[in-house]
Formats: structure tokens, C-alpha cells, sequence
């Protein structure tokens, strides 16, 4: 009796490592892929002509510029692009009110928040122009809604003043004051500025600098200070320079040339803009950053 039991113990366990191996060898042929897909470390490929889902997402993550191979704890190449992918937060300073309205961003997080900025909208009591039937104010010249700031940090020649706002909120570009001849040297003004030959020849304040040109008088101020292009005038004159910057009413010399002989000029208070020569005529000048 005790023979037989032996033989039965003996055949179940025998039985029971059967089932033990056929299952092991049954789930390393159907689940190889999921097992290789799920090692650690550089997650080898499976096989000749087979590529782990690891290795995979690890490329199209390469492809996509995403991720980084180095990362603390070091879980190797693969697992360390895949995780610092998972971890990367965007990066930015915008606000609501810097985004067009209705439009979606990321500043600096993953949250998508939606923009507040109203987008310019037609000008139904700008008829005419600015100076038609007398003077107008910033709401019947729609530019009430473009709010100009006062740049920071300032640099010198930033316009300033009672009541002046200095950037222009849609192109962000900062304006300076008036450049004025200072007894044989450049300097900003906050009035009676001076008068300038656009290629710094005939004007007697252009000689009596050294014939320095609208471009140089600006470039030399150092501080990223330039002239300014036709179109950025007359956009600053679009966004509401007669209610901001101090001395409007000139002709101020532009960046942008009409032809060899002519360069264009912008009225900053109604936004006339014209060509005018750039040795015989003599326009003010003011810088933009």
C-alpha cells in the first residue's frame, strides 16, 4: 500500500513540473514581445529583423526631438529618452493677454490656456484722416484697446515724460526721443531736437558731427538702438503714436530707401508718409530697440 503511494506522489509531482515547464514555455512563445518590451536598461531588440516597442518609441521620441539619453536615476539610453520625454514642460513667458484672443498656448506648462488679446478690428469712426474736421481722440481713432507700456529696464534715450508710454504693445518696439546735435556731438532730447540729412552730407547739424548718416546717428547709440523701417513707423502711427510718444508732429527719417537718391519719411501724429531726398532734405530722427 505504501508502495503505491509512493509511485502516485512520485507521478503528481512529476505531473505538477510538467505543467510547471509547459507554461513557462507556452508564455515565453506567446508574450515574448511584451516581455522584451517591458526589460530596463537598453531593452534589446528581439530578435534578427524584430525591434522592442521600447526601441521603437525610443526612435520616433529621437525623430521628434524629444528627450534626452542621460537622466538621474540612469535607467539607461532608451528608458532614460522615454522618461525625460514624459517629464519635459514647455518653457515661456507668454500671458493671456499677449495671445490673440480665442487663440490656445502653452506658456510654461503643460495646461493649454486660451489668449485674451483683442485682434484689431475695423475703424468705424476713422473715416477720414486723422486731422479731417479737427482733432480726434484715442477712441475715435480705435487705438483705446493697444495699451503702450513704458519699457523696463530702461536704457538712455528711451522716451519718457509725463503721460509717455515708450513700447508699442503689438510690435513690441521700444522709441527713443529726438536726436539732437549738442555742439558737435549726438544726443537724445526730449525736445527741440535736431533736424538731419538722411546720408549725413549737406545738413549743417550732419556736418557738424562728422556726416554721420540717419542709420549711423542711431546705431552708434549703442543699447541695440537703430532707425527704424518705413512700415514700423507707420504701424506705430497705426497703434496710437500721437497719443504716446512725446514730439509726434515731424517727419521722421525711415530705414527704408525709395530709390538711389530718395529715402521714405513718416509724420508720427497723422501717418503721411513720403520720399523725400536724402542729401537736400532734412527730416528728424528717433530710434527704435
Amino acid at each position: 500500500m505504501k508502495k503505491i503511494k509512493r509511485v502516485l506522489l512520485k507521478r503528481n509531482v512529476i505531473i505538477a513540473v510538467s505543467v510547471v515547464i509547459a507554461l513557462s514555455v507556452f508564455s515565453i512563445f506567446f508574450f515574448k514581445s511584451d516581455i522584451l518590451a517591458e526589460q530596463s536598461g537598453q531593452s534589446p531588440d528581439s530578435g534578427a529583423g524584430v525591434t522592442s516597442r521600447i526601441k521603437t518609441l525610443s526612435d520616433e521620441l529621437i525623430t521628434l526631438g524629444f528627450g534626452t539619453t542621460t537622466d538621474t536615476p540612469d535607467w539607461g539610453a532608451l528608458w532614460n529618452r522615454i522618461k525625460t520625454a514624459a517629464k519635459w514642460v514647455p518653457s515661456g513667458n507668454a500671458a493671456a493677454n499677449d495671445v490673440r484672443s480665442g487663440k490656445t498656448y502653452n506658456g510654461n506648462s503643460r495646461t493649454q490656456a486660451t489668449g485674451t488679446y483683442p485682434a484689431p478690428g475695423p475703424c468705424s469712426t476713422q473715416q477720414y484722416h486723422d486731422s479731417y474736421g479737427g482733432s480726434v481722440t484715442q477712441t475715435t481713432n480705435c487705438t483705446d484697446t493697444v495699451t503702450w507700456g513704458v519699457a523696463s529696464p530702461s536704457v538712455a534715450g528711451d522716451d519718457t515724460g509725463t503721460n509717455i508710454k515708450n513700447q508699442d504693445p503689438r510690435t513690441g518696439l521700444i522709441w527713443s526721443q529726438y536726436l539732437k546735435n549738442n555742439s558737435g556731438t549726438v544726443a537724445f532730447a526730449a525736445s527741440g531736437g535736431s533736424d538731419w540729412s538722411w546720408d549725413g552730407t549737406t545738413n549743417a547739424n550732419s556736418v557738424a558731427v562728422g556726416n554721420k548718416t540717419a542709420k549711423q546717428l542711431c546705431s552708434e547709440r549703442g543699447n541695440g538702438w537703430r532707425l527704424p523701417t518705413q512700415k514700423e513707423l507707420m504701424q506705430a502711427y497705426i497703434d496710437g503714436s500721437n497719443f504716446n510718444l512725446s514730439n509726434p508732429g515731424n517727419y521722421f527719417w525711415s530705414a527704408t530707401e525709395y530709390s538711389g537718391t530718395n529715402a521714405w519719411g513718416v509724420v508720427l501724429d497723422n501717418g503721411l508718409t513720403y520720399y523725400s531726398s536724402k542729401s537736400t532734405s532734412s527730416y528728424y530722427v528717433r530710434c527704435v530697440r
